[in-house]
């Protein structure tokens, strides 16, 4: 079940979440089958979700290997258009499929 979840997400993810908390995280993400690559976007410094490995664990959470290579857990919400989380510190982010 978790392979068919994670092709759920691939394809290029712009963010729509313009708050500050969210300036960790890159502008673009583009996930193949296993892995991810993230893009900043202009003017952005170093984000947290650089390029690395993900999996779904179920419908409702994401792993994500993270700059430093933690692998670290969120809670997602999925639809076939849109994906968020919440982070460890309440920042709610929010992507659309490009």
């Amino acid at each position: 079940m978790a392979d068919k979840l994670g092709q759920s997400m691939v394809g290029t993810w712009t963010k729509t979440t313009a708050a500050a908390c969210a300036d960790k995280y890159p502008a673009t993400l583009t996930f193949s089958t296993g892995t991810y690559r993230g893009m900043r976007g202009e003017g952005q410094g170093m984000v947290w979700w650089d390029a690395g490995i993900y999996r779904l664990e179920d419908a409702k959470t994401l792993v994500v290997g993270t700059a430093n290579d933690e692998l670290v857990t969120y809670h997602i919400s999925l639809e076939a258009d849109r994906f968020e989380f919440t982070d460890s510190e309440g920042c709610l982010v929010t992507y659309r499929r490009a």
